[in-house]
């Protein structure tokens, strides 16, 4: 697909939350490490990373964020990252092409995922991956562990949205370009729909889907899709939050949210810490 029609399409979908990202006000900068890095296609991304707290780290975690002009702030500003570091993981908060600080590309999104992983791997190289996405982020984490050769032993996925058609049903005219899209340019969006992407997962991956009871985006009935979907290619885990709207099940449950989501990555990690010493994840 020709730049243009990327910068036109990226404009038309995403042009509100393309603005000068600021580093959030009430997080301190020092404790966090700027890091840049090259993407598959094309873009060098920013991230920050941010290591352990309380003893050697367990595992690290990329951080794949929600549609927003918040970016990789989303998870600094939620608590989130704190939460992983306090537990005894490395984190890495990055923006995807187009978003934050990160250089603009082409719509391959998961490619933005695996590159985050990649960087960890070559960082951290004795220690289990995973990676923890919201909505957008989840959606790409999702399409990623569909590729060969993905680094992730591991997943949490909130509010994962099962295709872009899907997704954007409330605004007009996005919905039908994605509708022409798929007869026009099959390929792009097929390669883009989670939904598909869950029944071609590789190396086994260990998931936890979140989805809150109080979503209108993607409601608990859309999570029990992607689980069902994915059942024969990862032990896979589906979490109800009560009380919980769309990307907001931390906040809405913040106790359970730390005990659910730091277990679940203590357990996966356990299971499979041995075997990631050994470079890239199998088919």
């Amino acid at each position: 697909m020709p730049r243009a029609i990327h910068r036109i399409g990226k404009k038309l979908f995403f042009g509100r939350f393309q603005r000068t990202w600021r580093w959030p006000e009430e997080i301190p900068e020092a404790d966090w490490e700027r890091v840049t890095f090259p993407s598959a296609n094309g873009a060098r991304l920013a991230a920050v990373f941010g290591a352990s707290r309380g003893g050697p780290a367990e595992g690290a975690i990329v951080l794949a964020h929600p549609m927003g002009a918040a970016a990789k702030g989303f998870w600094l500003k939620r608590g989130h990252a704190e939460l992983l570091r306090n537990s005894r993981f490395h984190v890495l908060a990055f923006d995807f092409n187009g978003f934050g600080e990160s250089e603009s590309s082409d719509f391959d999104y998961p490619a933005d995922v695996i590159a985050a992983g990649e960087y960890l791997r070559r960082r951290v190289p004795a220690l289990p991956l995973a990676v923890v996405g919201a909505s957008f982020g989840a959606g790409y984490a999702l399409c990623a562990m569909a590729r060969p050769g993905h680094p992730f032993r591991a997943a949490v996925l909130e509010s994962t949205f099962p295709s872009l058609p899907y997704y954007w049903r409330p605004y007009p005219l996005p919905y039908i370009i994605l509708r022409a899209s798929q007869i026009i340019y099959p390929r792009f969006e097929r390669e883009l729909r989670p939904i598909l992407a869950a029944t071609q997962l590789k190396a086994s991956p260990q998931v936890l889907l979140i989805h809150g009871e109080a979503d209108s985006i993607t409601p608990v009935q859309v999570g029990t899709e992607l689980r069902a979907a994915m059942s024969g290619g990862a032990s896979v885990e589906l979490w109800t939050v009560a009380g919980a709207e769309h990307n907001l099940a931390f906040p809405a449950q913040p106790d359970t949210y730390a005990q659910r989501v730091t277990s679940f990555l203590q357990r996966a990690f356990g299971k499979h810490a041995e075997s990631s010493r050994y470079g890239k994840a199998t088919d």
